[in-house]
């Protein structure tokens, strides 16, 4: 796949891709990271590497827009390895059916194997399968953002 080679060339890991459609446009939306994240001139680069291919190899049907980025530190989770990579963080799941009368989960996420997670939620351990799972996004604080605020005095 072109997008994973270009990020392969430029030491970045192809984090996900999704093809979308809105209206009448096509985008092909490109997330990228790397250990210690990506910078805005890592995202150019490949960004100009990844349009050159795609004007020679054409692989998109008809006209499209090609946005690149990070996932962001509020990264949604899709596959296994995603949750693989951020076991130990918050995160916020929405299930797809509700369970034990909530739609939503928010915890630590505590483990995960072939078939789904364990969250570490503050009512106890709840185990959800990947099929049950509407959508996943990590959770960060503002304490973890911006760090501890001065202490009035």
């Amino acid at each position: 796949m072109l997008a994973g080679e270009v990020a392969r060339d430029l030491s970045l890991s192809l984090f996900d891709l999704e093809v979308a459609r809105e209206g009448p446009r096509t985008i092909l939306r490109v997330y990228l990271d790397r250990e210690g994240g990506v910078s805005l001139s890592d995202i150019e680069t490949y960004s100009r590497r990844l349009g050159a291919l795609l004007d020679v190899e054409d692989p998109v049907e008809g006209a499209y827009v090609l946005e690149v980025s990070s996932p962001g530190v509020t990264r949604k989770l899709r596959k296994p390895e995603h949750f693989a990579a951020s076991v130990g963080k918050r995160l916020k799941v929405t299930l797809a059916e509700p369970r034990e009368g909530r739609r939503h989960v928010s915890g630590v996420l505590a483990g995960c194997d072939a078939e789904g997670v364990t969250i570490a939620a503050q009512e106890g351990d709840f185990r959800v399968a990947y099929g049950g799972i509407r959508k996943a996004s990590l959770e960060v604080t503002q304490e973890e953002l911006f760090g501890k605020g001065k202490k009035k005095r």
